[in-house]
């Protein structure tokens, strides 16, 4: 085998892991979040994101786009912070309390009973990822975790998740990053209806 079908099949691999990761992908797990951040809208809460690594990238980008990419004219914008942005606040966490606090830490100070946390973690075992999500717990904020296949410390502190089921790190992550945008979409629609309804966008708790 020459050099280029060794390149070539090397990628029809990873593709052929995307494509069955997609095919597993379950849609009553995603559809039970996208109801989660319903009915944070409609109650006017806060989604908070958060992740290490490529995760904390695709925590960052969910944030923005679920911030910026559902507005819509005459509707109330949804409320959304990603707890990876302020590096200040991370190094400051870090360096006086630990890095496992992060996350926590910022959280503490922010979230409201009826707030959702979305944590985002490949392995489920990332401890600040964890920590957060207990805290959360703790406050009576609901949690979600966007999660690998096996992840049964995440699952047991997530009122709601999503698992990618692909075999290797880079395949899961971009299976949570199309979640993501799924998600992004139907937020985008389901606030373009509540648009069309001024008595329930009028009474919106902000």
């Amino acid at each position: 085998m020459d050099s280029t079908h060794q390149r070539t099949a090397h990628m029809h691999g990873y593709l052929t892991g995307i494509r069955r990761a997609v095919d597993e992908l379950s849609l009553t797990e995603l559809a039970a979040v996208a109801e989660l951040l319903e009915e944070v809208y409609l109650a006017g809460r806060t989604v908070f994101t958060c992740g290490n690594g490529g995760s904390a990238a695709t925590a960052s980008h969910f944030a923005v786009d679920l911030a910026k990419n559902t507005r819509q004219p005459g509707a109330a914008p949804m409320r959304v912070y990603s707890l990876v942005d302020h590096v200040p606040a991370i190094t400051a966490w870090a360096n006086d309390v630990g890095y496992e606090s992060v996350f926590s830490g910022q959280l503490s100070g922010l979230a409201q009973e009826g707030d959702v946390l979305v944590g985002i973690t490949t392995s489920g075992n990332s401890p600040n990822v964890l920590e957060a999500l207990r805290l959360a717990r703790e406050l009576g904020v609901r949690t979600v975790g966007l999660l690998g296949p096996v992840a049964d410390k995440a699952v047991a502190l997530s009122d709601r998740w999503v698992k990618a089921r692909a075999g290797s790190i880079e395949e899961q992550e971009d299976i949570h990053m199309m979640i993501a945008h799924i998600l992004t979409r139907h937020m985008r629609d389901f606030v373009t209806a509540r648009a069309t309804e001024p008595a329930l966008t009028a009474g919106r708790v902000r």
